[in-house]
């Protein structure tokens, strides 16, 4: 791939064009030039099919890299008590005797886990067929930004590792 085009679906604009602008900075650094959707088409919102066909084919675009939002979901799981016997250590037999039963106990919680899941596609700009497909999970965001940056360099690795980048 010489030259792709970058898109990103997203619901927030902001959230489309940090994705698209990330991406497509971390593929240049790999030496793939590649241009953000919204610096190519101008505009807000849903791209139109015609204006999308138009950009790929003027620009002469090698690949087309789309990346949507599949799922935010949230994972509950139970984490269950502990107790723990503490055996005292020195002091003779009546200190020995007192800490030998010493019971501590740790009650049980829930522990919420947040799972953004994103599946990106890699399409031949020139007849549109899909090329490359992966999905991936982050963990846990602590913000839009942290799910960009950890998922951008995801992607530009497996797209290295399966042979799309480089010589």
């Amino acid at each position: 791939m010489s030259l792709v085009l970058v898109v990103g679906v997203a619901q927030s604009e902001t959230a489309r064009r940090s994705f698209e602008d990330h991406l497509a900075r971390e593929l240049e650094g790999r030496g793939t030039e590649a241009v953000a959707s919204h610096r190519a088409l101008p505009g807000e919102g849903r791209l139109a099919e015609d204006d999308l066909r138009r950009v790929v084919r003027e620009g002469a675009y090698d690949a087309v890299l789309l990346t949507q939002l599949l799922a935010i979901d949230e994972e509950t799981t139970y984490v269950p008590p502990e107790t723990g016997v503490s055996m005292g250590a020195g002091g003779g037999f009546y200190r020995h005797y007192g800490m030998a039963y010493g019971v501590s106990v740790s009650p049980g919680y829930l522990e919420t886990t947040t799972i953004v899941r994103l599946e990106t596609r890699l399409y031949d700009a020139r007849g549109g067929e899909l090329v490359w497909s992966a999905q991936s999970d982050t963990f846990d965001p602590r913000s839009i930004d942290d799910t960009i940056t950890s998922v951008s360099a995801a992607l530009i690795d497996q797209l290295e590792d399966d042979g799309y980048l480089g010589p």
